[in-house]
């Protein structure tokens, strides 16, 4: 995965802030068995797989984040143990109608953030969902504007089908990469501080 990855998963951590955690398994254990689905992609033409992106300063960085010239997908990853999951319209996540304490309203808030930086591109969400313990848990219905509810099995088959078609420009790697990785936590930069073309 290393080759094909701009980032790391390192600084993803295992905190109760973070709107949306795993539940059995550590943060960057979820996120790199994503990554494991997710490194293939990286080779088809015209696609970037950023890891550990933070879109704003005040925020978790997000575990993946996919690129084309056309469209930007933002990739969470969890882990759950069985259960029926629900989300309410402030976006609080239930488990068989108790709430578990997190919520994919800030992801909603940074697709709207990189809406405004990446305007000519259409920007969304993805949740993988991994299962935690022997069942497997029932996702969330996608509602419009919300993230995709994804398991493990749809990842590939989802997004390959998502980026089908699209391509990459030139110019697009140069605003993405030429201050240096904007996943870098060396230099201080952030998703949020690049100028997207």
């Amino acid at each position: 995965m290393v080759n094909r990855l701009r980032g790391t998963l390192e600084c993803l951590t295992d905190d109760e802030k973070r709107p949306l955690r795993p539940i059995g398994m550590g943060v960057r254990e979820a996120a790199a068995r994503t990554g494991d689905l997710l490194v293939r992609l990286a080779d088809i033409p015209g696609v970037r797989l950023l890891a550990g992106v933070r879109v704003t300063r005040r925020t978790p960085p997000i575990g993946f984040v996919l690129v084309t010239a056309t469209h930007v997908l933002l990739i969470e990853s969890v882990a759950w143990p069985s259960g029926a999951y629900t989300t309410t319209s402030q976006g609080a996540i239930l488990c068989d109608g108790v709430d578990i304490g997190q919520s994919v309203h800030p992801l909603a808030g940074a697709v709207h953030r990189m809406r405004r930086l990446a305007r000519r591109r259409v920007v969304s969400a993805a949740v993988v969902v991994h299962p935690s313990d022997s069942g497997r848990p029932s996702l969330p219905v996608t509602h419009p504007g919300g993230p995709i509810w994804l398991s493990p099995g749809e990842v590939r088959s989802h997004i390959a089908r998502h980026l089908r078609g699209k391509t990459y420009r030139h110019t697009d790697i140069i605003s993405w990469y030429a201050f240096g990785s904007p996943l870098n936590q060396k230099d201080g930069r952030h998703a949020a501080d690049l100028a997207v073309t």
